[in-house]
Formats: structure tokens, sequence, C-alpha cells
């Protein structure tokens, strides 16, 4: 058979295009494989509910994947997960009701661990609340095929050639660990786009899994602190039944109207309202 020079030229052109195809990368993990591992739905919350002792101490751990393939990839690292963590810290790290926060690397947490290896963890760290982050990231890459009009003999490195689109979802749910009662979760979501040449493809997927994770933390820090007031003023109205937060002088969240959940009146505050005060005294004259 004659190689000509021509041959070689198509033979290179159809690898090229064969490895061009659509690419789907998915990093995820599941709450419920978690901690449900033999049962299909959430079992009722315990009989006698939860009573939750303030200030809280609170940990933060990502939920580990349960299995790793060529197709569902590993979610993060430790090296990934503390930054992340780090900026829900600092969005609740000067609420009264909270004694402390620690981050817990996802490698305490084994797979299918279930509620036994959660209040393992809690013991070991010293939390009575535990926020789980669970993580679906979808990176998906579509060739613009217009692009390959330009196809050299050196592949797709002429033009911009891919719409690389990364979707990420980070669902925080808040447990009390002794009791086993779910608290409440947030959501926080994301979405980036961009366009690069083949050749430069993974390093920007790389760079957008990143970014993706950023801004959906941080809108999940947002989304946490609205539900974290929506708890407050459930417990507080009596709605949410099943639940009991009480201060360090054993006042009940539902008698203080949700005053000792937010803390108490400081100087300032006061002085503002007597200022206030004064004012519309003076202008009513």
């Amino acid at each position: 058979m004659k190689f000509t020079a021509a041959t070689f030229v198509g033979l290179l052109t159809l690898a090229a295009v064969s490895c061009m195809n659509p690419e789907t990368h998915v990093r995820r993990s599941s709450l419920m494989d978690y901690l449900y591992p033999k049962q299909a739905v959430a079992p009722s919350p315990s009989a006698a509910g939860a009573r939750l002792q303030l200030p809280l101490k609170l940990g933060i751990a990502f939920v580990p994947e349960t299995t790793v393939s060529w197709r569902v990839q590993g979610v993060l690292t430790a090296a990934q997960e503390k930054p992340l963590v780090d900026v829900v810290r600092k969005a609740f790290k000067d609420k009264p009701w909270v004694a402390e926060i620690k981050f817990i690397p996802s490698t305490y947490l084994r797979p299918r661990g279930g509620f036994d290896n959660l209040e393992q963890v809690a013991r070991m760290y010293g939390v009575d609340v535990i926020a789980l982050l669970s993580v679906d990231q979808i990176q998906y890459t579509d060739p613009r095929w217009y692009s390959f009009t330009y196809l050299s003999i050196v592949g797709a490195f002429v033009l911009p050639g891919d719409a690389n689109d990364t979707r990420t979802l980070i669902d925080a749910a808040v447990f009390d660990v002794s009791s086993r009662t779910f608290i409440l979760r947030a959501p926080g979501q994301s979405q980036v786009k961009g366009s690069s040449t083949w050749a430069a493809r993974d390093p920007q997927l790389r760079e957008h899994s990143g970014k993706g994770f950023q801004l959906a933390i941080t809108e999940l820090a947002k989304n946490l602190d609205s539900e974290v007031a929506s708890f407050k003023a459930e417990v507080a109205s009596g709605d949410r039944k099943g639940v009991d937060v009480v201060d360090r002088k054993g006042v009940s969240l539902r008698e203080s109207k949700g005053q000792n959940f937010g803390g108490s009146i400081g100087v300032l505050e006061i002085l503002a309202g007597l200022g206030l005060l004064g004012f519309l005294r003076w202008r009513n004259r």
C-alpha cells in the first residue's frame, strides 16, 4: 500500500476529529448514600426530637463519594475542601449563637458510614451539630464544528473550539447528631461557561471546576444565613415541632421569642434607640 502525504494528512485529520467528541465529567457525592445506605428514603425523625443548646458547636464536612470510576471522579481533595469551608466559617464566625465552627476533613467520614460514623466524628471533634455538604458538579465539553473549517495539520489549535459548561450544586444539610434530627438545608449553585482551544481544554476545565465550587459555596453561605433566620422564626413561633432551642440559662427560644438565639441587645443599639426616640419627640413638639 502506497502511503502518500495526502493519506497521512487524511488519517491525521480523522484522528483529530475522532478525539474531539463531546465529553462529560462528573463529580458527585450523595448524602442519602452516606447517611442512609440501606434505605431508599430518609426515616422519620426521632420521637424525642432535638434539643439544641446555645451557643452551638458546629462542624462542617463534605460528604465522601460512594465510588470513584472513570466517569464519576473524586469530588474534592483535602486541600480544596478547607478553603471552601472557610467561606462558610467566615460568614458565621460572629454569630452569637455559634460558639465555634470546626472543619472536618471528609477523610474522617467513611463511605456509607451512616450516623454511627457521624457520631464518632462528632465526639472526636467535640461538636453538637454537623453541616454535611454534598456536591454535584457536571462539566460538559461540546466542540463547535464550525471551527474545524480551519483544522490544520497540527490539530485544533488555531481557534477556540469548545463550549465548556460547568454546572455546580453544593447542598448543605444540618443535623443534630445526638438525636439524629434534620435541622435545615441550604443550596448553592453556579454555572461557568467558556471556550478554549482543544489543547487548552483540560486546564480550563480544572479552572472552571474550582471557580464553580467557589461561586456555589458563596451562594450557599448567603442562603444558609437566610435559612437559619427562617428556622429561628419557626421554632420561636412553635411551628417547628420536635425541635427545642435553649440558651445557657435554659431559657427556651419560644419563651424568649427568639431573642436568645440572636443575642442580647448591645449598648450601641440602646443608645441608637434612645437617640431616635429623642429625635421623634423633638420633631413632634
